[in-house]
């Protein structure tokens, strides 16, 4: 603001009297705090039972990328999708039960801190979170690694469910797939699962990725060579590898698969359809 020593600068001069220009925010635009949106309803097709939750996650991250372009979506705006569910997955299934686990932890080295023995000092327990899974760049579609997501991973999942649903490429089969129909979550009737060849040691091997549902587990099933249908193994973490070799060596095979759940110790339920795959040397 100009002063009265100001050559130039009469006593009726508005400038002496206007309240100063402020000096211009020293704050960058990226640290300053952003509007915060009105978190999202919970949704009823996402489950409210909290172990049900990583498989749905981990279903939609699966399914997405396939509708990218059926559901006019941009590339980007399917990755940060993905990102989020793969992130709250892992929060959930891995990051949460180690935290479960803590406070035993914690309680033994106080019982141990005020009634042990020996002569060495305590090492206090440390929370150690588990590594973020890696990614399958080889698999279709291809899973990235996981990252640390921005808080709010959930209620942006649901907003994109929200504009998903009022795209012109939206049906019922893709809301099916992805699980978003339906006044109320429930489980699907039958597992589903996709096929991979990767190399094992002498010929390929055929990597099973499965979702359960909730169940304790899948009944797997193979048939090759035109013989009759073998029951390869009771699984209940996804993926299943089946190792078997080749039935005449050196010499490609078809092998074909089908799975029902296997729940609190029986198999259940209905047979999915048929996947086949080319096994080679």
């Amino acid at each position: 603001m100009p002063d009265w020593s100001q050559p130039g600068i009469l006593w009726n001069d508005g400038s002496l009297w206007s309240h100063p220009t402020p000096p211009p925010d020293p704050t960058p635009a990226y640290l300053k705090p952003k509007t915060k949106l009105k978190p999202m309803k919970r949704q009823k097709y996402y489950p409210s039972n909290q172990d049900q939750e990583p498989e749905w996650l981990t279903n939609f991250a699966f399914v997405l990328p396939q509708h990218t372009a059926s559901l006019s979506l941009d590339s980007g705006t399917v990755e940060e999708a993905v990102a989020d569910a793969r992130w709250l997955a892992y929060m959930i299934n891995d990051w949460l039960s180690v935290t479960r686990a803590f406070p035993e932890a914690v309680t033994s080295a106080l019982k141990e801190a005020r009634t042990g023995t020996g002569t060495e000092a305590l090492v206090l327990p440390a929370l150690v979170a588990p590594p973020l899974p890696a990614g399958d760049p080889d698999a279709t579609p291809p899973i990235p690694p996981v990252v640390a997501r921005p808080p709010g991973a959930l209620d942006r999942i649901f907003r994109l469910v929200k504009d998903i649903k009022n795209k012109p490429g939206f049906t019922e089969a893709v809301g099916n797939e992805l699980r978003v129909l339906g006044d109320s979550y429930s489980e699907p009737d039958l597992p589903k699962f996709s096929l991979k060849a990767v190399q094992g040691q002498g010929c390929q091997c055929v990597e099973i990725r499965f979702f359960k549902y909730g169940r304790t587990g899948v009944w797997i099933e193979s048939r090759r060579g035109g013989g009759a249908w073998e029951m390869l193994g009771i699984d209940t973490e996804s993926p299943y590898l089946d190792e078997r070799a080749l039935l005449a060596a050196g010499v490609p095979e078809v092998r074909e698969y089908r799975m029902r759940f296997w729940h609190k110790g029986s198999p259940t339920g209905d047979w999915t359809d048929i996947a086949s795959i080319t096994v080679a040397p």
